[in-house]
């Protein structure tokens, strides 16, 4: 085979590899239950203010978000006392710096605190969020300490300027897997207001 027909392979494998990536993103997209909510009203740079009803959420505590997420996932996957699998939702509510990240997966509907599947470890609870009003800005791409402190900083200047008063702190919600397009990827940094 010549240079041009070695290009040409080249070429359409990663097209092909491309087209694969691109379709599996948008698969997940269209399949994962994702959490209803109503906007209230919208505020300037993208700032959403939303209505969410009452939550049901199994989360654990860790040094990192890998850790914290493994636990999450085995937990729904039936390491539970059940042996039950759980359908994975979307967002994933994150919270915490340094070397404390919170996690939450919200579980689907149907299930409450009532009767989810027991955690086989002590680490991991199941809570309730109560219905809340939340601010959120969304921003794609990949996650990383300067996206969230530019969004961060929008989202206040735009609570600030609207007189909004806050409750709590300001926590994460990703929508996809980290290993979909980064076009594709939803994130939003929120925060409870009254």
């Amino acid at each position: 085979m010549d240079k041009a027909g070695v290009v040409f392979v080249i070429l359409t494998v990663v097209t092909v590899m491309v087209a694969m990536w691109l379709i599996s993103g948008v698969y997940v997209s269209m399949t994962t239950e994702q959490i209803e909510y109503e906007t209230l009203y919208e505020l300037d740079n993208g700032v959403e203010v939303r209505q969410y009803g009452e939550l049901t959420v199994v989360s654990t505590e860790a040094n990192d978000s890998g850790a914290v997420f493994s636990a999450l996932a085995a937990y729904i996957s039936g390491k539970n006392k059940e042996k039950t699998r759980i359908n994975m939702t979307s967002p994933v509510i994150t919270f915490g710096e340094g070397s404390s990240v919170n996690m939450s997966f919200i579980l689907p509907e149907g299930y409450d605190i009532n009767n989810a599947p027991v955690p086989e470890r002590g680490d991991i609870l199941i809570r309730v969020i109560p219905a809340r009003k939340v601010a959120t800005i969304t921003f794609s791409g990949y996650v990383n300490d300067n996206a969230i402190e530019k969004n961060l900083d929008l989202l206040k200047s735009q609570l600030n300027e609207h007189d909004l008063v806050t409750k709590g702190d300001f926590f994460l919600m990703r929508y996809h897997p980290p290993w979909i397009p980064p076009s594709l990827m939803r994130n939003e940094v929120a925060i409870e207001v009254e």
